[in-house]
């Protein structure tokens, strides 16, 4: 499964500029989390990024990702950042030798590419059960909550196979670019045991992908490798600013929350009272099973409103939430056209 956000290309092949077009393709939250009372003097252009501001960044995030409710640590886990989630899903590949990498199906490509391009063997498992770990895998990939079916695993239930796992010097990468949206799912908490790491990202949840800001969370031992492969001043002085005061802010993240939760019931009763049926999803994105997927997408880029179709689900469609009224409005009307016009 490739990833959406070429909403340029989209726009051009429609004849769209690219202000018309809806972008519902990317599973982003359309509602950026505020920025505009930060610092964006000329230091932020001039400077490098200074270890001060990237160890309180890492501070908050543990303080605000694996402490408890009074604050205290509950796991040794460390911490480093990264330019994107994307770059430590790629450096990941790195951190064992060549081996048999386990990925559920369905899964965001770049997981695949990443080791494949490394020499590993790839092997997959349906992204609904625990893999049953093959004699010679040492590494098993799993995204939580997967994407684009929402569907996830419980915490505790991987503990078993990142114990099987440490044995072989193995690991569990676990990619939570969506766990903002349910932290209750995290296994943050479970993070600086030898066998996992948990990778996250700013770009979903807090509708931030341009800023470019991700982090890795695991052993001691596989950080310190991550970070010497990341290289020194490997996050802008302005995603530093941001990141410390976005994951901060506990009660911005909880309104949004809610708000996400009330507009995707807003796209849900757009999307069933069309007729179509839903089958997965989070608060970012709905996943709808229809038999002809791949031409409502082209119908709907018609009207300049961009989805995700699948290659390999071919009878699959996702939507992501629509910024305004106005979008969800020109999103129903051309579900009706849809309709209308016999389908």
């Amino acid at each position: 499964m490739k990833h959406g956000g070429n909403i340029a290309t989209a726009a051009k092949a429609y004849g769209f500029n690219l202000t018309e077009m809806i972008d519902l393709s990317t599973g982003i939250s359309p509602k950026p989390y505020p920025i505009e009372d930060i610092d964006r003097s000329a230091r932020h252009w001039r400077d490098l990024p200074q270890i001060e501001a990237e160890n309180s960044l890492i501070d908050a995030m543990k303080t605000y990702w694996l402490s408890d409710s009074l604050g205290q640590a509950v796991t040794s886990a460390e911490i480093v950042l990264a330019p994107g989630s994307g770059i430590v899903i790629n450096l990941a590949a790195l951190l064992r030798p060549k081996t048999t990498v386990m990925i559920p199906n369905p899964a965001y490509s770049e997981h695949e590419i990443a080791w494949a391009n490394q020499g590993h063997v790839i092997e997959t498992y349906d992204v609904r059960n625990l893999p049953d770990l093959t004699a010679d895998a040492r590494v098993v990939i799993t995204v939580q909550p997967a994407n684009p079916t929402g569907h996830i695993t419980p915490p505790h239930q991987w503990q078993d196979l990142i114990n099987r796992l440490a044995e072989r010097d193995g690991l569990l990468v676990v990619d939570e670019a969506f766990i903002d949206v349910m932290p209750e799912y995290s296994m943050a908490s479970m993070a600086g045991q030898k066998g996992l790491l948990i990778i996250r990202s700013f770009g979903k949840f807090y509708g931030l992908a341009g800023l470019r800001l991700g982090a890795a969370i695991g052993h001691g031992d596989d950080i310190k490798r991550l970070r010497q492969l990341m290289g020194p001043w490997a996050v802008s002085t302005p995603a530093l600013d941001i990141g410390i005061k976005a994951v901060s802010d506990l009660a911005w993240a909880d309104q949004h929350r809610q708000w996400l939760e009330a507009e995707q019931a807003r796209l849900h009763s757009i999307i069933e009272r069309h007729g179509f049926k839903i089958c997965g999803g989070t608060s970012l994105y709905t996943l709808v099973e229809y038999d002809q997927a791949e031409a409502l997408h082209h119908h709907l880029a018609q009207y300049g409103i961009w989805t995700r179709i699948f290659d390999h689900h071919p009878n699959w469609i996702r939507f992501g939430l629509a910024a305004n009224r106005e979008d969800f409005k020109r999103l129903a009307s051309a579900l009706q056209r849809w309709r209308q016009d016999g389908n």
